[in-house]
């Protein structure tokens, strides 16, 4: 519906005019105006599965983006969505290791136990994030900048190593050492 309705139109018309219903000025504004409520109700339906965030693309996701001042770093639709995402995901950290790992495992769709956090000296740590969730290199790039944005002042991140796992055979090996001390592997 339009901001004005036809009666707030007349209203705003100088007194001296006629504004009663069945006069033509009345069904002039109000033809004019039921064509602007009919316009803007088409683009509040557009507007509210564009603002969609997961259906939005091209330059409605770079609106969004503005929003929560984040930019394009490709012209891939899905990284600037996670770009976005991660945006205000980290508007809403509290600073601590365990808010880091669910803000991770919420952006890159894993259980936060595929996360290790570990220490590496005092109010340093050292994370490993599963490779397999993240999707391309720019979100690799992009986690590895930003990711000391998700804890508080005086913590800092030594290192960050991406994990992949990868499904092998199980083979049985048996070792010996010889007279010259030399280990060997044996497969049976």
């Amino acid at each position: 519906m339009a901001y004005e309705t036809t009666d707030q139109l007349i209203a705003e018309v100088a007194d001296h005019s006629n504004k009663k219903k069945d006069t033509v000025f009345y069904q002039l504004l109000d033809s004019y105006n039921s064509l602007l409520e009919k316009i803007s109700d088409e683009n509040m339906k557009k507007l509210r599965s564009g603002v969609a965030f997961s259906k939005a693309k091209g330059t409605t996701l770079d609106l969004i983006g503005q929003d929560y001042k984040a930019y394009r770093i490709s012209d891939d639709d899905e990284t600037f969505r996670f770009i976005i995402f991660l945006h205000i995901l980290i508007s809403r950290a509290q600073g601590t290791i365990p808010s880091m790992v669910k803000i991770l495992g919420t952006a890159l769709n894993a259980k936060p136990e595929q996360f290790k956090v570990y220490k590496t000296g005092l109010r340093h740590v050292g994370i490993e994030i599963p490779w397999d969730n993240v999707q391309t290199l720019q979100m690799q790039k992009f986690i590895i900048k930003n990711i000391q944005n998700l804890l508080a002042m005086g913590y800092w991140i030594d290192e960050i190593v991406f994990v992949t796992t990868t499904k092998l055979p199980l083979l049985r090996w048996h070792g010996y050492a010889d007279q010259t001390s030399q280990n060997r592997a044996i497969a049976r």
